[in-house]
């Protein structure tokens, strides 16, 4: 129970923090004035790309949070390092493929709209429940093959 509200509380303070951020640079981009929340309010005292910066900075962050937490979650579930392992490959492969689709956005311009629209929904991913969502179930079947198939 404690995991899960990490994970609720950790979601939505993180849809807070982006949600601010997109504000002040979309009203930066439109030469408005926005007022971010006390608690951000230090964000906009920096240059349009240092936010930019600041956010991708915030969604590797956040998906390392969501990867300690995952992680905590399947050890208390099925004390297996397997598990663990898996847990964590799952997260670098979806970092990792996210950065080769920005970079393939980068070096052919045609497609960068599309391979940062993949991407982002990747990383999108990575900063939520889903991808604990899909392995638990998954090692939920992997422990009961083993117990079906054990002679």
């Amino acid at each position: 129970m404690f995991m899960i509200m990490c994970m609720l509380i950790l979601g939505f303070y993180r849809d807070f923090v982006f949600k601010n951020i997109n504000a002040l640079l979309q009203a930066r981009d439109h030469n408005m004035d926005y007022a971010m929340p006390r608690s951000l309010n230090f964000i906009s005292n920096y240059e349009y790309t240092t936010i930019v910066n600041i956010k991708w900075l915030l969604t590797l962050v956040f998906s390392l949070l969501y990867l300690g937490i995952s992680i905590a979650v399947i050890r208390f579930m099925f004390h297996n390092r397997n598990y663990n392992r898996i847990t964590i490959a799952s997260y670098a492969g979806i970092i990792i493929v996210s950065a080769v689709l920005i970079t393939a956005g980068l070096l052919f311009k045609s497609t960068s709209e599309k391979m940062y629209e993949f991407a982002r929904y990747l990383m999108g991913m990575a900063q939520s429940p889903i991808v604990v969502m899909i392995l638990i179930p998954a090692f939920k079947i992997a422990e009961k093959e083993k117990t079906t198939t054990t002679p």
